[in-house]
């Protein structure tokens, strides 16, 4: 059975590590977690494990998708664990973010496939319950009135050189010309999706359908220049194969690159976003050990002082560092997500940090499932279960009732703990107040914080407004130390003994001491618009389109902040583009600019850069359906971490709606950016 290493040191090219601490947990019965903070020659780490046997008879392992629909929203893998049930889960395939929002690659669920594969790698869960990593490769026939057209995909749109088949699970469709759908009725029982069925309509789409209502046939160009769709009332043959064969496979979910495999670091030719290789990122993948061990992994990123995130080849470190013997990485950034349920609770709560601030919301997962039974030797369970802590530091204890299994029977009822003035261990009993069950717990006094740290849930203020500061300690190890008192001051406003500060109309810098160390923050009060020259000259500025060649310019006012985008989209272009590179001051809140429209219907879009090179496309209008100037702003997301820049601004044919053929223009002013603070 897999054990956490008390302390881990992964091979090059992961940094030499300096430290490495761990807090290891149970979630369920063959289910561990634990958390690893390192100081490396590159900076901080902090890494967090799952690790579940894969033999143990009450663990079980599915995948999920988002709203249970490959076309989504998306949903955070918190909701999807919760609403599944699950004990423990992580992010899986990387998906086109703020579209569709579908997963790219395979997806197969209780042994149904529900997504073709890409050719990237995926993680296989055979019916055996084993876990492999592999390149799956699908191939089809569709056969009706003589004629036979291939099948390429499954639940893919629109159809790419041949046939696909929607299922009701897929979601929205939207209408692609020169697509013509046929609803399907099967004729018998279909052995998977393969069998007979039976045409009843033949439908092309006008306005979106929002899902499939049963099995359908979509015929895109290729296929039908191959042959004319079935006609009403024909019999379908449908005839498909999956390697590796699906009548082994129980889950799978695509992701990438591949990291490791046999036990040896590995390149993949098949990396998605090979670019990024040698990026920092936060990140997230799967491993497996020789005992049959599935360590689901994810490190933080974005964090200078907490955590730097790690590069491939260090992740593909990383897990050999744990003992794995293959592993992969799934799509990381702002979606690197693990989830895990912690001894008491209920249910499974975030355990990493998003560099996003908040969860983003993914395509799919892949989840752990617990089928022990319940109520198996009920005893107390107190977090936290050992800490560290500056004298006299009063430290809130919650407890739980609960099983062998993990399942929380109850709750428990503790007193705050105040911590001993001697430095050194200290082993306490607590007490349930409401019920009498004891626990011990261990935490040790320590007299001198290495650092110290200011938090806030509200970094913007109103004038007058009240905002709660916590401040936070850590040894020299960087674990998290309880502070006891904390002295706070105040350029500017009053501030509490309990970290309560007032704002006025300015923004103010608070202070905190503690354990011999200091830390300061600035509050932010308000916010103020800034404006931005971005069209007082042409320099910086280019014009292109998509495809590239299209007819349109870019012109600008002499001595005027104004520019001109003139666009031709009654051809072939589908988007006109006014390229540039302008850094952008501060943490920008808002991006706003006068919009000369022309009534022509196009849509409006701009394009930003974070710091980690990662782009972002905002509507700033889904329609211009006015003349004359408007002022038009759009809120920056606060996962756009600065510094930012705005890369282009282009007009577009559609924004979901029926194409625009038109030739116009689209004048713009007076760029501003909205800043938070008053000084």
């Amino acid at each position: 059975m897999f054990v956490f290493p008390p302390a881990i040191a992964p091979p090059p090219p992961f940094p030499l590590v300096l430290t490495s601490t761990a807090r290891a947990g149970f979630v369920a019965p063959g289910v561990r977690r634990a958390t690893y903070r390192l100081t490396t020659s590159a900076g901080p780490l902090v890494i967090y494990v799952v690790a579940v046997d894969l033999n143990e008879p009450t663990a079980r392992l599915g995948a999920a998708l988002a709203s249970d629909h490959l076309i989504s929203p998306g949903e955070t893998v918190s909701s999807m664990a919760d609403r599944t049930g699950a004990v423990a889960g992580i992010n899986a395939d990387y998906f086109d973010i703020g579209q569709t929002n579908q997963p790219l690659g395979i997806v197969v669920q209780n042994g149904a496939l529900v997504r073709t594969p890409s050719t990237r790698i995926a993680l296989e869960v055979g019916r055996d319950k084993s876990v492999r990593f592999a390149n799956f490769h699908f191939s089809g026939t569709v056969s009706y009135a003589g004629t036979q057209i291939p099948l390429t995909g499954v639940d893919e749109w629109p159809p790419q050189g041949g046939a696909t088949l929607l299922e009701s699970g897929y979601g929205a469709v939207k209408p692609i010309a020169g697509v013509v759908l046929a609803t399907l009725t099967p004729l018998g029982a279909p052995a998977g999706l393969d069998g007979n069925y039976r045409a009843d309509a033949i439908v092309t789409l006008r306005d979106a359908l929002p899902s499939p209502s049963g099995l359908m046939l979509g015929l895109g160009p290729a296929a039908l220049k191959l042959a004319q769709p079935p006609a009403i009332g024909t019999t379908v043959t449908i005839s498909s194969a999956l390697d590796p064969p699906l009548d082994g496979v129980a889950t799978a979910v695509g992701g990438g690159p591949l990291l490791v495999q046999s036990r040896l670091a590995y390149e993949d030719p098949n990396s998605p976003a090979p670019e990024e290789r040698n990026r920092r990122f936060p990140v997230s993948g799967a491993a497996t050990t020789p005992d049959g061990t599935l360590l689901l992994i994810a490190v933080d990123g974005r964090q200078p002082f907490e955590s730097i995130g790690l590069t491939r080849p260090e992740f593909g470190a990383l897990m050999l560092g744990l003992g794995a013997s293959d592993g992969m990485a799934f799509d990381s950034g702002g979606s690197a997500t693990l989830v895990a349920r912690v001894l008491g609770d209920d249910r499974a709560s975030l355990l990493n940090v998003p560099s996003d601030g908040a969860e983003r919301p993914v395509a799919d997962g892949l989840f752990v499932y617990s089928d022990a039974p319940s109520g198996v030797d009920p005893h107390l369970v107190v977090r936290p279960e050992s800490f560290e802590a500056e004298p006299g530091a009063l430290v809130a204890l919650s407890g739980a009732i609960v099983d062998d299994a993990g399942h929380r029977l109850g709750a428990a009822d503790l007193a705050p703990l105040r911590v001993a003035g001697d430095p050194g261990a200290h082993s306490v009993t607590v007490t349930d107040r409401g019920g009498g069950s004891t626990a011990t717990i261990v935490y040790t006094t320590i007299a001198q914080l290495a650092r110290l740290e200011i938090e806030t849930q509200t970094p913007i203020a109103t004038p007058g407004a009240a905002v709660r500061l916590n401040a936070r300690g850590y040894d020299r190890d960087g674990r998290p130390v309880f502070v006891g008192r904390v002295a706070w001051t105040a350029s500017d406003g009053t501030i509490a003994p309990d970290g309560t500060y007032r704002a006025t109309s300015r923004d103010a810098t608070i202070t905190a001491r503690s354990g011999g160390a200091v830390a300061s923050v600035v509050v932010r009060v308000g916010s103020h618009a800034q404006p931005l020259a971005l069209f007082a000259s042409p320099a910086g500025w280019q014009f292109a389109t998509y495809p590239a060649g299209a007819a349109g310019s870019l012109s600008f006012l002499a001595n005027e902040d104004q520019m001109e985008l003139a666009y031709d989209f009654s051809a072939a272009a589908r988007a006109a583009y006014a390229n540039a590179a302008f850094s952008l001051p501060g943490a920008p809140l808002r991006f706003s600019v006068d919009v000369r429209g022309d009534g022509r219907g196009v849509g409006l879009r701009a394009t930003f850069v974070n710091r980690f090179g990662e782009r972002r496309a905002l509507t700033l209008a889904k329609t211009i359906d006015w003349n004359g100037w408007r002022r038009l702003e759009i809120v920056l997301p606060p996962d756009l971490n600065p510094p930012v820049k705005l890369v282009s601004l282009y007009a577009v044919g559609s924004l979901g709606g029926a194409p625009v053929r038109a030739v116009g223009s689209l004048g713009f002013r007076n760029a501003a950016v909205t800043l938070a603070g008053t000084p």
